[in-house]
């Protein structure tokens, strides 16, 4: 252990330079870009999300546009819902005033009740927003796909309804009640609306959640310039020929990084914790440091594989960035590829993402996630021994 010290206070030498004074910037950038994100009302209280509006251009005037409206009305994420010409709601897409226009064709209800092919709702999505357009508009479409529910239960209600009603009106004003009445309970279970696809368009959280994972893997960065100044100084020569244990030279440098990811977190939990107290110190270093574990060890297996520090250096950051992207925190997961969501999973930023996303909605967090975010560690310092053992350098 007395080797393990020095090297510990070697390294932390080491790591008092410019580019470490650089990431210290860059956290505290960070933490009051996060800080920025926020608006309070005249309350004074946060608002975490700014609704948005849409507009309803309604060609039919039926049941199903009256429940589509008013389920619209009714949404967390949506402001106001205009009920506009075609002509005024482009104006207000034009002006980036709405998220998106939904037009309801003529004779959507009367080809629904017929059981005729239906005219497609169309969507006009605000090209400045498409993360939360797109988003939107799958909502969209699955709750337009649900009403096949609410179209078998009105056949069978009206084929029941015309024995004893004989008065169109009447039979019309009964079978608009029962529509409400099925989606409603639609509504209620969670079949109309898909409530999770709404709620990841939480931009606020969703930053959050990005950026500490971002933040607990940009430290492996300077781990991996210990590694590479290192190997250009010799000392790693001379640390090989005193017989050091690898894992000794790994972990004091992971060490060292873990102090400075610390560092850095306290002006970010500071800058956060009054804005999210659900989000507690603990929850929050148990999300980010396995992931920053995973990417430090894989980042050490890469510095000794090759003598091309640029390169090398490159590489990480493409690792990096590609673990934020597979991992759902660039882009939401509904608007990745299909394919990309299959191996979602192999990436160490997936499971700190979903810890802290899932904690700031103040859900239980899967047991899944702490375990296969601590399994990933331990494949790393698999990864990074057999690494130093095939060592190029």
């Amino acid at each position: 252990m007395k080797m393990l010290r020095r090297l510990l206070i070697y390294y932390l030498r080491e790591s008092f330079n410019l580019k470490t004074a650089l990431f210290l910037i860059l956290v505290v950038l960070l933490a009051v870009f996060s800080k920025s994100l926020i608006s309070y009302d005249t309350n004074g209280d946060a608002v975490l999300y700014e609704p948005l509006d849409v507009s309803l251009v309604d060609n039919d005037d039926s049941i199903i546009s009256d429940v589509i409206e008013t389920q619209l009305a009714d949404l967390e994420a949506i402001g106001k819902v205009h009920l506009d010409t075609m002509e005024r709601a482009q104006e207000r897409l034009s002006a980036n005033e709405i998220l998106l226009i939904l037009e309801m064709p003529e004779y959507f209800y009367e080809q629904t009740s017929a059981g005729e092919s239906r005219e497609k709702v169309r969507i006009w999505l605000n090209e400045q927003m498409p993360a939360e357009s797109n988003l939107f508009a799958r909502l969209l479409n699955h709750a337009v796909d649900s009403f096949t529910s609410v179209q078998a239960s009105l056949y069978a209600y009206q084929e029941e309804l015309l024995l004893v009603v004989d008065n169109d009106e009447d039979l019309d004003n009964y079978s608009r009640v029962a529509a409400w009445e099925v989606a409603a309970r639609l509504i209620s279970r969670n079949d109309l609306l898909i409530v999770e696809q709404e709620a990841r368009m939480r931009q606020f959280w969703f930053v959050v959640a990005s950026l500490s994972s971002l933040f607990a893997m940009l430290p492996a960065l300077l781990v991996l310039m210990l590694a590479q100044n290192e190997i250009k100084s010799g000392q790693h020569r001379r640390l090989l020929a005193a017989n050091v244990s690898w894992w000794k030279i790994h972990l004091s440098k992971v060490i060292i990084g873990l102090l400075w990811l610390v560092t850095g977190l306290i002006p970010v939990y500071l800058a956060l914790s009054q804005t999210l107290p659900q989000l507690l110190w603990h929850q929050l270093f148990i999300a980010i440091i396995p992931l920053y574990l995973s990417v430090a060890f894989i980042s050490l297996a890469l510095a000794f594989q090759s003598n091309n520090s640029e390169a090398t250096m490159l590489t990480c950051w493409m690792m990096i960035l590609s673990f934020l992207l597979v991992g759902g925190g660039i882009y939401p997961s509904q608007l990745l590829p299909h394919w990309i969501r299959v191996i979602q999973r192999i990436s160490p930023a997936y499971y700190s993402f979903s810890q802290i996303y899932e904690i700031l909605y103040e859900r239980s967090v899967p047991t899944n996630l702490y375990v296969i975010s601590f399994a990933s560690v331990i494949l790393s310092v698999i990864v990074s021994g057999l690494s130093w053992k095939r060592s190029k350098v």
